[in-house]
């Protein structure tokens, strides 16, 4: 089981830089007035790829420590959900309740942003996004380290 949790932490950590590049990417994105549609676009992207970095993070956890990933249509919805939750014997809360927020915003983003084909980007909604995703960050990247202390300290237990 310990080569298995150490794969885990290894492609937790993995996703987890993706994150922090699409942080970062975000920082430097201007949205003035004057921006134009291409970093728009950028911001967009760079948003849909943060989400995808976290939900990589929480798939692959409901998968190696929960059991498996939920089920039903809002799959989606209640992976985050269940990211908020403790389960005993198991693992901590992964997300805090202020990160599942941010993170349920940043969802909703992407499923938008997959199946808004004909509709322009609403810049004022993007840079909110941005900004409270750039804000939410730090905290966001501190409790994937604590999930990864956690998950050394049981591999080594093991």
């Amino acid at each position: 089981m310990n080569a298995l949790v150490q794969r885990l932490r290894a492609e937790l950590r993995f996703d987890r830089d993706a994150f922090a590049k699409r942080v970062a990417e975000l920082g430097s994105v201007d949205l003035g007035p004057a921006s134009g549609p291409a970093p728009h676009a950028q911001a967009a992207v760079a948003l849909h790829h943060a989400y995808g970095s976290i939900e990589a993070i929480m798939t692959r956890l409901a998968r190696q420590l929960d059991g498996d990933l939920p089920a039903g249509a809002d799959w989606h919805q209640s992976l985050l959900h269940v990211m908020g939750l403790a389960i005993e014997g198991v693992r901590p809360a992964v997300f805090s309740p202020e990160s599942v927020r941010v993170l349920r915003e940043l969802m909703s983003f992407r499923h938008f942003f997959r199946h808004a084909y004909a509709v322009d980007l609403d810049v004022g909604r993007l840079d909110t996004l941005r900004r409270r995703l750039i804000a939410a960050a730090p905290r966001l990247l501190a409790e994937i380290d604590a999930l990864d202390r956690f998950l050394g300290v049981a591999a080594h237990d093991e």
